[in-house]
């Protein structure tokens, strides 16, 4: 493995309901990364893994040199899940000669709930310190209509919620070592015009989700979303 300069555990999934989160396990999932079903090399089976093998413009790029798949990396389970995928990024993640930052990334494109909200749930957790004082986006659709990203550039790091397409911290809290950080995005059409609503859950370790803010944004509602983890 060639973690050399960052590591992350993630477990996410998305889940389609129409009145709130409490109701999502009782619909259908229009996606499941969860990872306690999963092995390095099953992992394609739930998520696009080219940003992982077009290395440095070629096509034979090994997925198992940046990511690792714990089944029982987390417990008690959250999410109905104890997998727990370790990816890591060094000098050499470089997608296609996008040379100018490095980056790994798992993806999955998700149909939106047009007529209801999708809720996106995604928990986070980092073990030892960062090598490199970088900016790491971690979690976000194509459309960035929200984003988590840890600010290793500060001291101490912290881990920020961003929508809309800017900069300004809609949330942020101190990025602790080996604490679990839980976060739950769900995403629905505005009531009149283009926009999107979008609600903001989140907690810390194994506890449940809380909402701590709703945000109406001018971005348009993606009727599909490609989800990106990307570090």
């Amino acid at each position: 493995m060639v973690f050399s300069s960052a590591i992350f555990g993630v477990a996410a999934l998305a889940s389609a309901y129409i009145a709130a989160p409490a109701a999502a396990a009782d619909e259908p999932l229009p996606w499941d990364g969860r990872g306690f079903d999963l092995t390095v090399d099953t992992l394609p089976e739930k998520y696009l893994t080219h940003i992982l093998t077009m290395r440095n413009n070629g096509t034979d790029g090994k997925v198992s040199d940046y990511v690792s798949i714990e089944k029982e990396g987390r417990s008690p389970a959250y999410n109905k899940d104890t997998g727990v995928i370790n990816v890591g990024v060094d000098a050499k993640a470089i997608f296609k000669t996008q040379t100018n930052f490095r980056r790994s990334e798992l993806v999955q494109n998700i149909a939106a709930n047009t007529e209801g909200t999708t809720f996106f749930r995604a928990s986070v957790m980092k073990e030892e310190a960062f090598l490199n004082p970088y900016a790491w986006q971690m979690i976000f659709p194509e459309s960035h209509i929200f984003e988590i990203r840890v600010d290793a550039t500060a001291s101490p790091a912290k881990i920020i919620y961003l929508n809309n397409g800017t900069w300004d911290a809609k949330w942020e809290t101190e990025f602790e070592l080996g604490t679990w950080y839980n976060f739950g995005i769900g995403i629905s059409a505005a009531t009149s015009g283009n926009g999107s609503v979008l609600e903001f859950y989140t907690s810390e370790g194994d506890k449940d989700l809380a909402l701590e803010a709703t945000h109406d944004v001018v971005t348009e509602f993606p009727r599909t979303m490609s989800s990106t983890t990307v570090f």
